[in-house]
């Protein structure tokens, strides 16, 4: 008894044992690793991703760019067999006389050298820049379907090497102009690359109305062709005039711009007189108006290091 008169009877205490940890998993572990390196890890994830959109964005730049040089590497051509074929016209001075002349098979490309092609060349640092002005194509954003224009002999000739091309000799040039009066049916009287027909609105790029109203706000006055509107003051985009192509398909081959060749300028039937400083360029331009210029056969000489708004060139190979 105790001396409040209750009775002590022995009480059983539990221990108490405090539970021992459960060993960290190797899951756990890294789990802490990854919280104790939370900061480093979004750095690093940061910049993978930013590793990441910078490949991706290179690689569409490049892959853009690569893509660019080869449809110009890959521009399609019209090829002719070797054969022996008619050169010059008997009607004209620097056109006659009308000769016979032996051509090796070659290609010629179906469009002249658009803007875009060029500035795929420009990129790979193989071609120079050409001029700017207020009728050259290189520069404004909306221009990269039109012939290049504004540049020199050697930059057309480093392009079409650039391409695994050449420039053009006049005398195969005349020859894919001229594709059509070779069937001896065919009217020979005005040689068009198109066949017979006068040039017009629909078939070549010339100076007609809208050309003659343009240059007059500037104060220039040229005569026009015809008194239509072919939407063109200035040059088009290639293979606009399909009703002036060649039977072979090739385009503006009047018309839009000249284009040079790789021919010095010579008085028939030579072809080697020594001159290095002009070049046969063929084919009129928008600012000609006089129907004779856009026969297959016409011809004009100029300096090799001239870069005008009206000369463009295509490539042969």
């Amino acid at each position: 008894m105790t001396r409040s008169g209750m009775s002590l009877e022995p009480v059983s205490v539990k221990p108490t044992f405090e539970p021992e940890p459960a060993p960290a998993s190797a899951e756990s572990e890294a789990q802490q690793l990854l919280r104790r390196g939370s900061g480093s890890r979004m750095l690093l994830k940061m910049l993978a991703g930013v590793t990441l959109v910078a490949a991706v964005v290179l690689g569409f730049v490049y892959g853009a760019d690569w893509l660019r040089a080869k449809e110009a590497r890959d521009a399609p051509m019209k090829k002719f067999s070797a054969e022996r074929a008619t050169i010059g016209n008997p009607l004209w001075e620097d056109e006659r006389p009308e000769h016979e002349i032996d051509l090796a098979a070659y290609e010629l490309d179906l469009t002249e050298v658009t803007v875009a092609a060029y500035r795929a060349c420009f990129k790979s640092k193989v071609c120079g820049e050409p001029l700017k002005g207020a009728f050259c194509n290189w520069g404004p954003e909306d221009r990269d379907l039109h012939p290049i224009n504004c540049v020199t002999h050697e930059q057309a000739a480093k392009y079409c090497s650039w391409a695994g091309k050449r420039l053009p000799t006049e005398k195969e040039w005349e020859h894919a102009a001229r594709a059509a009066h070779d069937d001896p049916m065919m009217a020979k009287k005005d040689l068009f690359p198109w066949g017979v027909g006068a040039p017009d609105a629909a078939r070549v790029n010339a100076c007609g109305k809208e050309c003659t109203e343009h240059f007059a706000a500037l104060g220039k006055k040229l005569p026009w062709l015809h008194e239509y509107d072919d939407g063109y003051p200035l040059t088009a985009p290639v293979d606009r005039f399909k009703d002036g192509d060649t039977p072979d398909g090739l385009s503006d081959m009047a018309g839009n711009v000249w284009e040079w060749t790789s021919s010095p300028w010579c008085v028939y039937p030579d072809e080697t007189c020594g001159n290095e400083l002009e070049l046969v360029i063929r084919g009129g331009g928008f600012q000609s108006y006089q129907a004779r210029t856009f026969e297959a056969t016409s011809r004009e000489g100029l300096g090799r290091l001239e870069a005008t708004e009206t000369v463009g060139f295509r490539c042969a190979r």
